[in-house]
């Protein structure tokens, strides 16, 4: 305690001789502005006063200016072009604002956030508060008033449509905001969270019903392909529909007729024909169904088995004349030196126990079996 005394006794002293000496230049100030306004007329104290009324206005003015600034004012690093002469603001309150460059004027009120559209297409989503509207992203006009449509969600347009909700059922409008089919679909969630869901594609639109199964409507709002699917894809596939159920893939034509049926563990459409996978194999075919390819496989790793043992007891291994091969996360194991599969990609781990022998793990059961060369079962779980 005395050796904090010791320190802080000098301290407060000298703080004490400071506040002492400000105290006085106080005073000292104080008593010059009081002689000096006393020997000054009347009109000089009314410019002196109003000068100083001024300062403090400028001063409030600017200060209030930043704060808005600080809070409302404009995020630059945000901005983008939406077309030649339209730009994005963006501010610092989270909210947007259209901009013409063309005109030198904004032409949108504050908007809460503003879509992408689809290719060669000009209506883009905005939104505001539990509302959605459409505004031309190549002159920043609004064709569809959010303020004066009760669209509690809306998508972009494709091929002349564009999905809307209105009172919790899904219909579609025209540029014109005519209703060309009517609201009497449901809302998915899987389309629920962002602005590319609902889009026509060669005529037809991915939609669900109640229990959120998916069909193919077409542009009549008719079901062409019943709501029995669990996932459809129509883009990027040459004109086909490839259909998902319950992990099974299958492909429709753009006709909507059945050219395989869900009955495959994996489809691709390539510029050729299709990429077919089923029962632990993997083939290509061409339109017309002819096999072009009959073996086809993800990748190849290595195998090896133990031989016996180093000086220093480590085991010592061989590089077997077998691979194992992946289609889809599921191996088999294939003759390195013909490239010919002994057994169809079942399984999910194999190991060689010896040069003649596997160990292998069944992708769906999980039991364990004992294989020889020829993809005999030797011994099983």
């Amino acid at each position: 305690m005395k050796y904090l005394t010791q320190i802080f006794q000098p301290l407060l002293g000298v703080v004490a001789l400071m506040l002492t000496a400000l105290v006085a230049a106080g005073r000292l100030a104080w008593r010059t502005i009081r002689r000096w306004w006393r020997k000054r007329s009347k009109w000089v104290r009314r410019v002196t006063v109003a000068i100083f009324i001024l300062i403090l206005a400028g001063f409030a003015v600017l200060t209030a200016k930043g704060c808005y600034e600080l809070k409302y004012g404009r995020c630059f690093w945000n901005d983008k072009y939406i077309s030649k002469n339209i730009e994005v603001h963006a501010f610092r309150d989270y909210k947007i604002r259209v901009y013409n460059h063309y005109t030198d004027h904004y032409v949108t009120p504050k908007l809460h956030w503003i879509s992408g559209t689809q290719e060669n297409d000009s209506l883009a989503v905005y939104a505001l508060p539990n509302k959605r509207g459409y505004i031309n992203v190549r002159n920043g006009e609004i064709v569809i008033d959010a303020k004066k449509n009760n669209y509690s969600k809306a998508w972009v347009f494709s091929e002349g449509l564009a999905a809307v909700m209105k009172d919790g059922k899904i219909g579609f409008v025209n540029a014109q905001n005519e209703v060309v089919i009517p609201f009497q679909f449901e809302c998915s969630i899987r389309f629920n969270m962002w602005n590319f869901g609902y889009l026509f594609h060669d005529g037809y639109c991915v939609m669900t019903n109640k229990n959120d199964k998916l069909g193919l409507i077409d542009r009549g709002g008719k079901w062409v392909v019943e709501p029995t699917f669990d996932e459809i894809w129509t883009q990027n596939n040459g004109g086909y529909i490839i259909v998902s159920k319950d992990n099974k893939y299958g492909v429709l034509d753009s006709l909507c007729n059945m050219v395989y049926p869900v009955e495959y563990g994996y489809v691709e459409v390539m510029p050729d024909g299709f990429i077919l996978t089923k029962g632990g194999r993997m083939w290509q075919v061409d339109f017309e169904g002819n096999t072009v390819q009959p073996f086809m496989y993800g990748g190849t790793y290595y195998l090896n088995y133990p031989v016996g043992y180093d000086e220093s007891g480590e085991v010592q291994y061989a590089f077997a004349d077998y691979v194992k091969y992946e289609i889809m996360n599921r191996y088999g194991i294939m003759n390195r030196n013909t490239g010919r599969p002994i057994t169809l990609a079942l399984y999910s781990d194999i190991n060689m126990l010896s040069k003649n022998l596997f160990e292998v793990q069944e992708y769906d059961s999980y039991l364990w079996y004992l294989l020889d060369t020829k993809g005999n079962v030797v011994a099983n779980n």
